[in-house]
């Protein structure tokens, strides 16, 4: 006992018989229309069961679906053998699918071709409900080929007959089975031709059904490469004039069955073949030309039906033409042997001088310093060499369309090829955007051949975030070959080519004056000394749009160790590095204090605005009478926040971009006060201004060489303070002695000079010899 998959399925609701596979035991086909799977959207089904030598028990049904509500196995007809292969043939109907439709179904050794062959519709022959009802395995019109009756809901029924089947036999001769390129056998003696024909015949069941029958056929040359988007190497002679370059079309005859017609036709090969290895495909296709159909007169007998060529029988045929291959050894097969032994980056010296680029400890990876180089060359070397010279007939033979295909990253663009030995130089061709180059290294690289070239590339696409160059490399050939792409691989250290110098204006400092507290500032001249540093980053290489990150920095010495004020700066200010005519704003801002400027100073700034410069006012220390006690003297001191002898406050300038020069000015003025209450003792001071080029960055193969600067300045005690302050009270009291003691010489002195002149009268003589004797 069979059983369903559901209770309402309708599991038995039509059923046939028939030996689907043909081994001798009759197969059992079972309908359910009521059949449906919600999740897989099904409806209807059909079980086929093979018979297992006549035991059914453990047989597991074939299940063919139909779509929901198509009530699909509602009928079910054994058609006999439709396509003449030995096996029945049976025939399925759903007609609620749409208006109804029909389905064939196949026999095979294996039981059923699970795929339907053919599906009648009902909207063809406009009947609904159409395949209601079936009944097949007659022959109604005597082809002997059983049909097919069609049942509907709508009182109409629909015949089908089987046509014959044509089993067709065709051939393909072709003349010379080789192509010998150097051997011209065309018409005009130039180029090669190859002939081709192409024969056909058919045989019919039964034996006595011989039709006249008429094939068209389309010959389609080098195939292969035309699918492969590449342009024909055949040109056919006699074609119709609708027909392409590359392909001839035709028709037999065929007027009974075994009756043999053949076609002829030639190509010849296009001037200055390229492949010489790959065949050329030749593709055969045929099919059978439809006449027309007569009316059917009311009262006649019914009409012969058209033969239909043998669905399982393939109506195409390949064919290769190879070419005689020269400088392939004796086998007549190209094995070459390409290798390439090295590519190297190199950096570009001239437009055909190259240095190779340092190379990583790994030796495989090269290291290179962007540092405004726009070009990068690859030095390429190609080989064609037998891998063992001992036994050179293994390979190393003839490379046909040798190629090196290149893949670029999107930093790296190509630029163009250079070549020690113009001769050797080979054709390079780049797509739109320069990333993928083809080189043709020869067609073909014969035996023994070597070439070395370098590609140049652009380096425009290299930016602050790339860390690492790999280019692909592929060595190509039609050649018997097996082949591997291989990488180029560099590592990238981003050189900004910028330096940084600095000055001070001007470079000697004094102090002097009184003690004052901060309070008691109102302006900078109540600070001390004025002082103007200027600091300049200049970018010695191409312009740099990439730098939104970097900064000018400035370390502001404005304290000494214990707190109190060293320089106090009033004024920041970047010139340059914003873009044309702007100025930048650095952080923090200066003059904490809100001192006022400067009027003098306020209306110098005013005239270099205006192109007028004024030399800076500059006091030299003297120190030819300088009275300097080692004993009480000290030496030198530095003020150096990197020696923690003074504290810095860092002023921050962003650089955004520029294309040559940018200048940070900073103005300040010397504590006095500080240097009165803490160096009134010491010989000399130096105090130094630091300045750098930072880059916030992720990036860790950043390099800036030359990136910091250093600007001394050198403080001393006012000459005049020195005097007052540095000599002891003793030694003030012996001048004030010896002062007084002099003065007392010269009052008696000259009341002796009086008492001569009241002695003698007419005495000019004596007293002009007496003060030229004084004298």
């Amino acid at each position: 006992m069979l059983s369903g998959e559901g209770l309402t399925s309708g599991f038995g609701y039509s059923l046939a018989v028939a030996d689907l596979n043909n081994d001798g035991w009759a197969d059992l086909i079972v309908g359910a229309p009521y059949f449906f799977e919600r999740q897989e959207e099904l409806g209807g089904a059909v079980y086929v069961y093979l018979n297992q030598g006549g035991h059914w028990a453990g047989v597991s049904p074939l299940r063919l679906s139909g779509t929901p509500d198509s009530m699909f196995g509602i009928s079910l007809a054994v058609l006999g053998d439709l396509n003449q292969d030995g096996f029945p043939d049976f025939a399925v109907g759903a007609p609620f699918d749409g208006d109804g439709k029909v389905f064939i179904y196949h026999g095979s050794s294996l039981g059923v071709v699970v795929k339907p062959s053919q599906v009648l519709e009902g909207e063809a022959v406009s009947v609904k409900s159409f395949g209601y009802s079936l009944s097949g395995g007659l022959d109604v019109d005597g082809n002997h080929y059983p049909d097919l009756l069609v049942g509907s809901l709508a009182d109409t029924a629909v015949l089908f007959r089987a046509r014959p089947v044509l089993h067709v036999s065709h051939e393909v001769s072709i003349s010379p089975r080789a192509i010998d390129l150097e051997q011209p056998n065309c018409a005009g003696g130039h180029l090669v031709c190859v002939d081709l024909r192409v024969c056909f015949s058919y045989i019919a069941t039964p034996s006595s059904y011989s039709p006249i029958v008429a094939l068209d056929y389309v010959l389609d040359g080098d195939t292969d490469r035309r699918l492969r988007g590449q342009v024909p190497r055949v040109t056919f002679l006699s074609r119709g004039p609708d027909d392409p370059k590359h392909q001839a079309s035709g028709t037999v005859w065929l007027k009974h069955q075994h009756d043999r017609v053949c076609g002829d036709t030639t190509f010849q090969l296009q001037e200055n073949v390229k492949d010489k290895l790959r065949a050329i495909v030749v593709t055969l296709s045929y099919s059978l030309q439809t006449p027309r159909l007569r009316r059917q007169v009311p009262g006649q007998g019914l009409l012969p039906v058209a033969p239909i060529l043998n669905a399982h029988q393939p109506s195409t045929q390949r064919a290769e033409i190879h070419f005689l291959k020269q400088g392939c050894g004796e086998d007549k097969i190209c094995q070459s042997n390409l290798q390439l032994v090295h590519a190297r980056f190199c950096a570009r010296v001239s437009d055909m001088e190259f240095q190779p680029l340092p190379m990583d400890a790994d030796g495989t990876t090269a290291l290179f310093a962007l540092s405004g180089q726009p070009f990068i060359g690859l030095e390429l070397k190609v080989t064609n060499l037998p891998s063992d010279p001992a036994q050179p007939q293994a390979d190393g033979d003839d490379a046909h369309e040798a190629q090196l295909l290149v893949s670029l990253p999107a930093s790296l663009h190509y630029s163009g090829v250079r070549a020690l030995d113009s001769v050797e130089k080979p054709l390079c061709v780049s797509n739109e955007n320069a990333s993928h180059v083809e080189c043709e290294l020869g067609n073909p690289m014969k035996r023994g051949a070597q070439i070395t070239f370098y590609l140049i590339l652009s380096t425009s696409g290299i930016t602050i975030e790339t860390t690492e160059l790999e280019v692909e490399l592929l060595l190509a050939t039609i050649s018997e070959q097996e082949l591997h792409p291989v990488s180029a691989r560099a590592r990238v250290f981003i050189e900004l080519p910028l330096s940084i110098t600095g000055v001070a204006i001007p470079q000697q400092l004094f102090f002097s004056g009184v003690v004052r507290g901060e309070s008691a500032m109102r302006s900078e001249r109540d600070v001390g000394s004025k002082v103007k540093y200027e600091v300049t980053v200049s970018n010695q290489g191409q312009s740099l749009n990439t730098l939104g990150s970097a900064f000018l920095n400035i370390m502001w010495p404005h304290e000494i160790a214990n707190g109190k004020w060293l320089l106090y700066p009033m004024r920041v200010e970047l010139e340059g590095g914003q873009g044309p005519g702007q100025k930048g704003l650095c952080s923090p801002r200066p003059n904490i204090l809100h001192l006022d400027v400067d009027s003098r100073d306020r209306r110098r700034r005013e005239l270099e605005q205006q192109g007028r410069q004024e030399p800076p006012e500059q006091r030299e220390p003297s120190t030819s009478w300088w009275p300097v006690s080692s004993a009480e003297k000290k030496k030198n001191i530095t003020l150096d926040c990197d020696r923690g002898t003074a504290n810095c406050v860092l002023f921050s300038c962003p650089l955004y971009s520029f294309d040559r020069a940018a200048v940070l000015h900073v103005w300040g003025r010397l504590w006095n006060s500080t240097f009165l209450e803490e160096y009134s003792a010491v010989k000399s001071l130096e105090v130094i201004v630091r300045a750098n080029i930072t880059v916030k960055s992720s990036i860790k193969n950043l390099l800036l060489r030359d990136a910091s600067t250093v600007i001394p300045v050198m403080v001393y005690l006012d000459p005049v303070a020195v005097v007052a302050e540095g000599v002891p009270w003793w030694v003030i009291l012996l001048a004030v002695l010896a002062g007084l003691l002099v003065l007392a010489l010269l009052v008696l002195l000259m009341w002796k000079v009086r008492l001569g002149e009241g002695g003698a009268s007419g005495g000019w003589a004596s007293l002009s010899s007496r003060r030229l004797f004084m004298l």
